[in-house]
């Protein structure tokens, strides 16, 4: 199970409306915007856009949701849910986990749910709840929701079991902070995520620890092992999105290298290792997804895949992935 879907794990929670990649800090954010509500050493991104309605439909992508299944008091008392919000995202930092979510409603109004549901605001504007306010229908909401912190200014409410957490992301949030979106080397790949109704951005070393072989065992490496010495060599990405378009049946890997000549290289040679056995799955690849494009745009190697009705969890990142692992 994902880090992020454990009750105990600490997260946090911002919450904004829309934006632009390049311009003005908006005073509403959509997801798109969520490169400038997070630190510039964030270590993965994940984030599903609710407000396309494929994405409540889907296992696989609800997966990476932190309010499925949160329960009755952030369900019912704060009307937080997949149905309601625009949008949430899960956030992996240097100082501990977050999650972001577009708030349904005004701050004012937030506030005044938190009040109803047993929040406690201290003099600073954070808001606190302890295990008994958290517990509703018999099962205590996930331990991100402890702290919440609003920001009207962005429509935004910053959520953590670690009060630190929340205050380093309101900081980023009010320009205090470097964000990510002030990291040149991110622009070419964080366009790729336009059209996704779920995606997942990752740094170098967590998107090599999420496909790498070995997680399921030395027989998989080796197996993994064998597969890329028969199509060439792999090069590590400096960042690695994967992300689907239900609607369309599209999963798309993408992986931001040192040049363009890397990532034309990288594109072929991962290319063929997205054919046959999946290595760490069930059945074949093609059972899955099916290679439909592979390409470089720019120093970024794309793989464009047809989702098969009842591929494997694609999203949920628990198996190895291949073609977007690292060298061994």
């Amino acid at each position: 199970m994902d880090a992020h879907r454990r009750l105990a794990a600490p997260l946090a929670l911002i919450v904004v409306a829309a934006g632009l990649w390049i311009g003005a800090r908006p005073s509403h954010a959509g997801s798109d915007d969520v490169a400038r509500l997070v630190p510039s050493d964030v270590a993965a991104i994940d984030v599903t856009d609710w407000s396309r309605g494929d994405a409540t439909d889907d296992s696989d992508l609800t997966a990476r949701s932190v309010l499925s299944g949160a329960g009755e008091v952030i369900a019912d008392g704060l009307g937080w849910t997949p149905e309601t919000v625009r949008w949430e995202a899960f956030v992996q930092t240097t100082t501990g986990t977050a999650a972001l979510i577009a708030l349904p409603g005004s701050a004012d109004a937030t506030a005044e749910r938190l009040r109803r549901v047993g929040y406690e605001r201290d003099g600073t504007g954070l808001w606190h709840a302890d295990g008994a306010a958290l517990r509703g229908d018999g099962r205590s909401a996930p331990t991100v929701f402890t702290n919440v912190r609003l920001l009207p200014d962005h429509g935004v409410a910053v959520a953590s079991e670690e009060p630190s957490v929340v205050e380093e992301l309101a900081d980023v949030a009010a320009g205090r902070s470097p964000s990510l979106a002030d990291d040149p080397t991110l622009a070419s790949i964080w366009s790729r995520r336009a059209g996704l109704a779920a995606y997942s951005l990752q740094g170098q070393a967590a998107g090599c620890a999420s496909t790498d072989p070995a997680q399921a065992g030395e027989e998989v490496a080796a197996q993994a092992r064998v597969a890329v010495g028969a199509v060439g060599e792999l090069r590590a990405y400096r960042w690695l999105l994967r992300g689907m378009d239900a609607r369309a049946a599209r999963f798309e890997v993408a992986m931001a290298f040192d040049s363009g000549t890397q990532a034309a290289e990288q594109a072929t040679t991962r290319a063929r290792l997205s054919a046959g056995v999946f290595i760490g799955q069930t059945g074949d690849v093609e059972d899955s997804i099916v290679l439909r494009d592979h390409r470089a745009s720019g120093d970024v190697a794309v793989l464009d895949f047809e989702r098969q009705e009842r591929a494997v969890a694609l999203m949920s990142f628990t198996g190895p992935m291949v073609f977007a692992s690292c060298p061994a």
